[in-house]
């Protein structure tokens, strides 16, 4: 309610179109630095045709469950090109990256016996699915934590460590090689979400799993179709009797609808794009995204070191970061804040993302947005590597100077 009173609430803007590098809000063009359309392809030819035949041919939804009336041969098809393309056995793709993750993670974890392993950083689908697991959950706060934990046993067979290969805000990189090391000597089983990886990442676009060089380490491999595959839904790569078992227990699978034709037409084709036209893409994008970061670290903002599309501009204050994000707005940027419970109190920051459809146009018209905010507001100089926490969050100063009697309360 205070954030609407001061005009600063950001959240589910209705966006009256779009084409990729730049939406309409409010009958405005404003540059788009807040997508995860990481290779710029939901406006690709290839993409958009798929989608219109798919619906010409299957309709609009499946109206049932893969497990009963909703599985379609294109469904089947995108999980072999799936399971080719990452080197598995075998795929299960689900109607969205959430589902595949709540409802794995929960699966596995419920197996008697079954310790669960969590970086502090995941996506809240992995930590939700921890909370529906019934065997025991513990979380690492980086790998020496993982070590220190593993360190209490020779054999942890029964156990399974779940990371983020890419974290989603900071755009942090997990050292999946260090992980590797720790899998091959105490024998857990490694699920890896490589939802920001895949296609900016890796040999052909196959993410930091092949970036690393770790694929015979990894497990289970999470990927999604709304970021670089500009679609929906997400999918899980691993041994054939593992996906198969987990086809007929999942309940996210099996209780929910499958997901609709063209979104599944759609992915096909982005995923053909990217295998035809990944290297470019990718000389694209990680040449947006250096000039990007440099541009913001050059007015002032912090970046945390990011090493890929995702460039976080630490805020600090949460009041502060809706703000900056509601000035950038009315500049002609939309880059959305990212709040506590997010991010640790004390380290809100503008999470921006570039994609190779993006000019140097856009771009320089985005860094003056930014650069103009920097004057406006004291944003303070982070060290990376010392991120403040605070306890709590003062957001008086926001409010409206006609609303703060009526809602502050009395001495």
């Amino acid at each position: 309610d205070l954030l609407r009173m001061s005009g600063t609430y950001p959240f589910f803007p209705p966006l009256e179109g779009s084409e990729g590098p730049v939406v309409t809000y409010q009958g405005k063009e404003v540059v788009m630095m807040g997508s995860n359309n990481y290779l710029g392809l939901t406006h690709h030819p290839k993409v958009l045709e798929a989608a219109k035949q798919a619906i010409d041919q299957y309709g609009t939804g499946c109206t049932g469950s893969r497990f009963l009336n909703g599985n379609l041969d294109l469904h089947d098809q995108l999980e072999r090109e799936l399971a080719e393309l990452f080197g598995y056995e075998q795929a299960l793709v689900f109607a969205s990256g959430f589902l595949a993750n709540v409802g794995v993670i929960a699966a596995l974890g419920s197996i008697p016996g079954t310790v669960i392993f969590s970086e502090r950083e995941n996506h809240a689908s992995l930590i939700d699915g921890t909370r529906l697991a019934r065997g025991e959950v513990r979380l690492f706060a980086d790998l020496a934590d993982l070590a220190r934990q593993l360190g209490t046993q020779a054999d942890w067979s029964h156990a399974l460590v779940v990371s983020d290969a890419v974290f989603s805000m900071t755009g942090r990189v997990m050292d999946l090689r260090r992980l590797a090391e720790l899998k091959r000597k105490y024998k857990f089983k490694l699920y890896v979400d490589d939802a920001h990886g895949i296609g900016v990442l890796g040999p052909g676009g196959r993410g930091a799993v092949f970036d690393q060089g770790v694929r015979a380490e990894v497990d289970l491999l999470f990927g999604t179709f709304s970021k670089s595959l500009a679609s929906l839904g997400g999918f899980v790569c691993g041994e054939a009797r593992v996906i198969d078992w987990l086809r007929h227990t999942t309940r996210s699978l099996i209780f929910t609808a499958g997901l609709p034709p063209a979104s599944v037409a759609a992915a096909l084709a982005a995923l053909g794009v990217m295998k035809e036209e990944a290297g470019e893409l990718q000389t694209k994008v990680w040449a947006n995204a250096r000039y990007w970061r440099e541009g913001l670290d050059a007015i002032g903002y912090c970046t945390m070191g990011s090493t890929t599309p995702i460039v976080p501009a630490m805020i600090g204050s949460e009041s502060l970061a809706f703000r900056v994000a509601r000035d950038l707005l009315d500049l002609g940027v939309f880059a959305l804040p990212v709040p506590y419970p997010v991010v640790p109190r004390g380290q809100s920051l503008i999470r921006t993302s570039v994609m190779p459809t993006h000019t140097r146009v856009y771009l320089d018209r985005a860094l003056d947005a930014f650069a103009q905010v920097r004057k406006r507001y004291d944003i303070p100089e982070f060290d990376p590597d010392n991120l403040p926490v605070a306890d709590k969050e003062d957001w008086s100063w926001l409010m409206p100077e006609q609303t703060k009697s009526a809602t502050q309360p009395a001495a």
